[in-house]
């Protein structure tokens, strides 16, 4: 049965009750397929094909219309357009079907009450970016609490911020755990031969290639979204993951 996602963010569980690992998050209006009912939970499929229990209460049985846009900034504000008061926020790459007006997009929020989204925050949703885009929105996220299972500005983990960073830009996704997304694209064995946007690989651990010697990556080391200069090492951690490199992979969209 489909469904979605009717809360800003909503924790993917590997079982069903709320002291169980977060293996995943899915964000706003997400589409998602209903695969088994428990006592106050769900569990679901969402769209990069993750599967986790989530609370009944934060999704909503059927599909939305067609999206026109998504959220191309860390968090876009929801406002009522009348008063001007918050409705919400909709966190990157939130996708939803709006009307385009003089005073930006107007929603339907998920109350029923009428929101307002500034135009600049917003993308056509079947508009792709390049790789430039994708370092530009990386470095807008640094700073941003490390959650394990974290898919939004609200926190990531390493592979949640890889694979949001790639679907927004280019709305394809990525697989959703940095194992899987190590075998994803053309392997460059080597860190001087990395570029601009490539992978770099570690065991259990995933960053992106900003350049210059310097990786973006969500650490829960440092419990941020953070950038770390590998090349030369600045740091005992920097050099302790460098020593740790596997190889790096370029995706080549």
């Amino acid at each position: 049965m489909p469904c979605w996602v009717t809360t800003t963010v909503a924790d993917l569980r590997k079982a069903p009750h709320d002291q169980a690992e977060r293996v995943s998050q899915l964000i706003l209006f997400s589409p998602g397929e209903e695969l088994e009912v428990g006592e106050g939970w769900q569990k679901v499929r969402g769209p990069d094909g993750y599967t986790g229990w989530m609370k009944s209460t934060l999704v909503a049985p059927g599909e939305l219309p067609t999206p026109h846009w998504k959220v191309w900034v860390p968090v876009a504000i929801v406002r009522d357009p009348r008063t001007g008061a918050v409705l919400g926020r909709m966190p990157l790459d939130t996708r939803f079907a709006g009307e385009k007006t003089p005073q930006g997009i107007v929603v339907q929020w998920t109350n029923g009450r009428t929101g307002l989204v500034p135009r600049e925050a917003l993308r056509p949703h079947d508009e792709t970016g390049t790789l430039a885009d994708v370092l530009a929105l990386a470095q807008e996220l640094v700073g941003v609490p490390y959650l394990w299972g974290g898919t939004s500005p609200f926190g990531f983990d390493c592979s949640g911020l890889v694979q949001r960073l790639f679907h927004v830009v280019f709305n394809r996704w990525l697989p959703r755990d940095s194992h899987d997304q190590k075998e994803c694209g053309e392997k460059v064995p080597h860190l001087p031969d990395l570029g601009p946007g490539d992978l770099v690989c570690f065991p259990g651990h995933m960053g992106l290639w900003m350049g210059e010697g310097l990786m973006l990556h969500a650490s829960g080391r440092e419990h941020q979204v953070t950038v770390t200069r590998l090349v030369p090492p600045e740091s005992p951690y920097a050099e302790s993951l460098r020593s740790k490199f596997l190889w790096g992979v370029r995706l080549g969209w």
